[in-house]
């Protein structure tokens, strides 16, 4: 196989899973490490893809505006064992905020049992918990993201500052050491703060591919988060940069 035509199927892999390590994408390929790092450094150079440690990523255009349905296939293993240690931290009595995202979105299936309150931006996740009898929900209002079915904007923004609770589970799309949490778009980024702003307990769910990574609107830093829950197949290198700054839990 040329490189060129190795380099647009390593770009269509990323299309299709998000991100990466080198070592995957060299047995996917059934090449070197180092030839798999020439073919990066090509499709970064062209603008193509992103570098994070220790593998490679889509663009953000491609990646972050993938619909819900895509991107919940996505380590879903991963995430599913995310949602039910974040219901462990839940009891009842309970006002927790559960933000959009497939991670979050697994929380959401896993307290269904107890008797609390919750409050979202996601009508997936509200859909998700109307089934249950002991949980009272509040959907706040705000534009409609039909991908995502997710709700942001000035309404968004309107509706919660006048709600409090005791935790929010918050989803991102990076946690760097320097730049914090950050996600792509910075209207999404406001109403992350704000969200953030109105809980004495945040918790920010991100599967391993999130570590590491920085996108272009910044939330918070690490100081302001309680705690990250992550899965087990993050990388060691940047768990130990990580935890300088803020808790990670591993499930």
């Amino acid at each position: 196989m040329l490189p060129i035509q190795r380099q647009k199927k390593i770009k269509d892999y990323l299309v299709k899973n998000g991100f990466a390590s080198v070592d995957e994408l060299g047995k996917v390929f059934n090449v070197s490490g180092m030839t798999i790092r020439r073919d990066l450094d090509e499709l970064q150079r062209q603008g193509l893809i992103q570098r994070p440690y220790g593998g490679a990523m889509d663009t953000e255009r491609a990646f972050f505006e993938m619909s819900f349905r895509a991107k919940a296939g996505q380590f879903a293993e991963e995430k599913e064992r995310i949602g039910k240690a974040c219901a462990d931290l839940v009891q009842n009595g309970d006002t927790v905020f559960i933000d959009s995202g497939t991670t979050t979105y697994q929380v959401a299936r896993f307290i269904k049992d107890k008797i609390i309150t919750v409050v979202t931006n996601s009508l997936n996740i509200a859909l998700e918990l109307a089934t249950s009898p002991t949980v009272d929900i509040q959907v706040t209002g705000g534009i409609l993201r039909k991908g995502s079915l997710n709700v942001y904007g000035p309404q968004t923004e309107i509706f919660l500052n006048q709600i409090r609770a005791n935790k929010v589970f918050i989803g991102v799309e990076g946690v760097d050491l320097d730049s914090g949490i950050t996600v792509p778009d910075p209207i999404n980024a406001q109403n992350k703060q704000s969200i953030i702003k109105i809980s004495k307990l945040t918790y920010v769910v991100a599967d391993h591919s999130k570590l590491g990574r920085n996108t272009a609107s910044h939330i918070a830093p690490l100081e302001a988060v309680d705690l990250i829950i992550s899965g087990k197949e993050a990388d060691p290198e940047i768990l130990k940069q990580l935890s300088k700054k803020v808790n990670v839990k591993l499930v």
